[in-house]
């Protein structure tokens, strides 16, 4: 039986063989968003800690619960479900994903634009 670290070589070795529009038709959706967003909190105050898309595809539930836990502490509210966009939430209310992120901004005097990472609105 294959140790954890094996199966994830192999699944990486796996991922090396795809070219990037196939790596896309895995990293898209909320396994991208939740990456992107990991970066962007990461960046504005080292709220989680940095993943790819990859790596949050195959780590869907640890990523997702550090992401939401970190918009959160942020006032935010972010359902990363299963096959979809995002959603985020303020006070019950649905945002969208570009307010959450100027929300975050705000609360910590920062400037999206101003923010390493291009980030994809």
């Amino acid at each position: 039986m294959a140790n954890r670290e094996e199966n994830i070589k192999k699944i990486n070795d796996q991922l090396e063989q795809l070219n990037d529009e196939e790596l896309e038709q895995i990293a898209g959706g909320t396994y991208n968003q939740t990456a992107a967003d990991s970066r962007f909190l990461n960046d504005l105050a080292g709220l989680t800690d940095r993943y790819g898309a990859e790596r949050a595809f195959f780590e869907d539930a640890k990523i997702s619960h550090e992401v939401t836990a970190a918009w959160n502490k942020l006032g935010i509210g972010v359902d990363t479900s299963w096959g979809a966009s995002n959603r985020y939430y303020r006070n019950g209310v649905e945002i969208t994903r570009n307010e959450a992120f100027k929300i975050a901004c705000d609360k910590y005097k920062k400037k999206l634009q101003d923010m390493p990472g291009g980030y994809n609105l």
